[in-house]
């Protein structure tokens, strides 16, 4: 078991096994839902995109904050093993090793059957803060694997030097763990529909394979696509 977080993939951060190992292996619920947020990297262009002086690009903005929306609700990658439950309450902090942006991650409580209601918040120095609420609502067995369906929100809100500016995404994530020879394949799919403070309205698709579509509306439709596979 190695504490200690490796290097990352110097593209987008969640991807491949090292960046699985780092947020699965030996770790709580709590302590992965932080580390799976801690991919703040993908949001290092909302400066150039929003600042306080000159053209705000709100559209791509919002693409950008959908992606990380997406990367932040599921991980791909090898599984080592399954995360221990944590106690009503607990509330642990990670810092992203990649930004230093401050991550505390928490469980606010319990519902009927196996829902498990979640809340990440994280300190982004430059750029603002986001916050996480997820309820993960059961688990569901396919032919695909073991599914684990979480309705989901998420806000970020800008703050000084960036103009002010704020996004919302809701909607449905669902985190799968697929038998593969040698091991459990971990990875999510779902969409979420995206808006801002000034109009803007898009949705970001995940897929299996670990590719995230951005479609943002206006008179010429932006699509951004990522990858968080190698």
């Amino acid at each position: 078991m190695a504490d200690s977080p490796p290097t990352l993939d110097a593209g987008y951060a969640p991807v491949g096994d090292a960046r699985a190992a780092y947020e699965t292996r030996g770790v709580s619920l709590v302590r992965y839902l932080a580390r799976r947020t801690a991919k703040t990297r993908l949001l290092l262009e909302l400066p150039e995109l929003l600042p306080a002086e000159g053209e705000a690009r709100p559209a791509l903005a919002l693409a950008t904050f959908g992606i990380y929306c997406a990367a932040a609700a599921a991980s791909f990658g090898r599984g080592y093993r399954q995360p221990t439950f944590d106690a009503t309450g607990t509330e642990l902090e990670e810092i992203d090793p990649e930004t230093g942006a401050r991550v505390v991650a928490r469980l606010e409580g319990r519902g009927p059957g196996s829902r498990i209601r979640l809340a990440v918040d994280v300190d982004l120095p430059g750029i603002g803060t986001f916050e996480g609420r997820e309820e993960i609502t059961g688990t569901t067995l396919g032919l695909r694997g073991l599914g684990m369906p979480a309705p989901s929100r998420f806000a970020l809100r800008t703050a000084s030097p960036l103009a002010p500016w704020e996004a919302t995404a809701v909607g449905l994530i669902t985190a799968e763990l697929a038998p593969r020879l040698g091991g459990t394949l971990v990875r999510g799919y779902g969409s979420l529909d995206l808006r801002d403070d000034r109009g803007t309205r898009g949705t970001v698709v995940l897929d299996r394979t670990g590719i995230a579509t951005a479609l943002v509306d206006g008179a010429d439709q932006l699509v951004v696509r990522r990858s968080f596979r190698r």
